[in-house]
């Protein structure tokens, strides 16, 4: 299948990345998958030596060295979309990958490299996700320690190996009528204000958990020690 008929995509950001989650990352979902790589992210493809279907940037902050090997190889193959932004502009780079990921057709996207020291980035990142979901795509931010996703509807959640804390925590406003079913703590029509702690460190004790929910937007949070 080629990377324009793909319905998952993998997109690499400039965050950190963990080079052992990336690959786990990889593994999973390589073969089906269109990889999108982000400015600074495409260091970490020539690092470990993937060669993405779509590049996107200003690449400002991308090594000049690495985007010119990358060119050449573009012009070489053939098969290989660069998407070049301007410095200024209104959304960032991620945001523009995931825009066109989703205007493609995407239904499942794996993000790496979303979360790292810069915490505007690393929020607004997890911000993104509220547009994924409004959008009907499954979107998920992985790093060494952590997975998030972003629900507004009933989801059955299922158990990621190594992950034992699950963390429910409401974005841009309450969630109500929240109803968990297969958690170490369960709770039945309950409202999740936004600013409480009241979801964080559940845990799933079955092989699925159900969460429902009225209204609102609930970020997910697996996350390990």
């Amino acid at each position: 299948m080629e990377w324009w008929q793909m319905n998952s995509y993998i997109i690499i950001s400039g965050g950190r990345v963990d080079l052992k989650s990336l690959q786990g990352m990889m593994d999973r979902h390589m073969d089906d998958s269109c990889v999108i790589a982000v400015d600074k992210g495409l260091e970490v493809c020539n690092k470990i030596g993937i060669v993405p279907d779509v590049i996107v940037g200003d690449f400002d902050s991308a090594s000049s060295v690495v985007v010119s090997v990358y060119r050449r190889m573009a012009e070489k193959k053939g098969s290989i979309k660069f998407l070049d932004l301007d410095t200024r502009k209104d959304f960032t780079d991620t945001h523009v990958a995931l825009k066109y990921a989703m205007d493609e057709g995407a239904t499942d996207i794996y993000i790496s490299g979303a979360i790292g020291t810069r915490m505007d980035h690393t929020m607004a990142n997890i911000g993104l996700l509220k547009e994924c979901t409004d959008r009907g795509v499954n979107a998920y931010i992985e790093d060494d320690h952590n997975v998030i996703t972003m629900i507004s509807a009933n989801a059955t959640l299922n158990r990621i190996e190594g992950y034992d804390y699950i963390s429910l925590i409401p974005y841009g406003g309450a969630v109500t009528g929240v109803t968990l079913s297969g958690f170490e703590y369960n709770a039945e029509n309950r409202t999740f204000e936004a600013g409480d702690s009241l979801g964080v460190s559940n845990s799933i004790v079955e092989d699925r958990a159900r969460i429902e929910l009225d209204n609102g937007y609930m970020t997910v949070i697996y996350s390990r020690d």
